[in-house]
């Protein structure tokens, strides 16, 4: 026997680790893991190597050196460090878009019609909480400063739809959409937030067709690149569209209004 391999719950002493070990799973319902653990790691448990610091698992007699769920690829990830790979592989999953071969399989569903949308839609909220936004948005804020994200402007954004948030602006800005449509929903509310009350800093909030739905029923090629000119036409039939249609509409202050659109920033 050997005070080496001595159980400290009940002193009973074996010739070797491995008895130890049974005899601690079997006598005292300690796991193989908790036991290698406390006997040659002075209790502190395993951590993943990719820096992560999440726990490792215990795996037929040792534990893994990386977490589940592609943690190792985090350091050694060959494939996402070869760039003529990623460029091969997104230059083929744009020509498949664009020939229908691969679709998006979660377009034309909304969290109404799709359960996995829902759930997608939630989870996203749990994980994206006020700090991990903080967070994202200093190192976002630090990679275009520091050129590694480069900003895209027009054309050379993903986003670019010929122009279309300029046609909005043109419209938004435009004295008869003032006038014969937001000016009497004023008047309406009494020039009051239908919310909270508050008079000052008002908007006209579109509650039911969205700005952004009618702009795109006037804009019916997106793909083109618009003058000036031809945004002006369009910004004003979306006036007229307001006008002769009545367009619903009421009357926020900023902050009850910034709660409907956060990413707008309206306070």
């Amino acid at each position: 026997m050997s005070e080496e391999y001595k159980c400290k719950k009940c002193n009973k002493e074996f010739e070797n680790y491995d008895g130890l070990r049974r005899h601690m799973g079997r006598i005292h319902k300690i796991n193989a893991g908790n036991f290698y653990c406390e006997f040659y790691l002075n209790g502190d448990w395993p951590v993943c190597k990719c820096g992560c610091g999440g726990k490792v698992k215990w795996y037929h007699g040792n534990f893994r050196e990386y977490s589940k769920g592609g943690h190792i690829s985090r350091i050694e990830n060959h494939w996402g460090h070869n760039q003529k790979a990623i460029d091969k592989s997104s230059e083929t999953r744009r020509r498949q878009f664009a020939t229908g071969e691969r679709q998006v399989w979660c377009k034309g569903l909304t969290t109404d019609t799709d359960e996995r949308v829902k759930k997608l839609g939630e989870n996203v909220s749990k994980a994206f909480t006020d700090e991990r936004k903080e967070k994202m948005s200093v190192l976002l804020r630090e990679n275009r400063k520091n050129g590694i994200t480069p900003t895209l402007y027009g054309p050379q954004s993903s986003q670019w739809k010929g122009g279309i948030s300029e046609v909005n602006n043109i419209a938004r800005s435009d004295k008869r959409l003032y006038d014969e449509w937001k000016y009497p929903i004023l008047v309406r509310d009494g020039f009051k937030c239908v919310e909270c009350g508050n008079n000052e800093n008002l908007h006209i909030h579109h509650n039911k067709e969205t700005m952004s739905e009618i702009v795109r029923k006037h804009v019916v090629d997106k793909g083109i690149v618009m003058n000036f000119e031809l945004k002006k036409s369009i910004a004003e039939k979306i006036v007229d569209y307001h006008i002769k249609n009545k367009v619903s509409g009421i009357t926020l202050c900023d902050k009850c209004h910034n709660k409907l659109h956060p990413s707008l920033n309206f306070t």
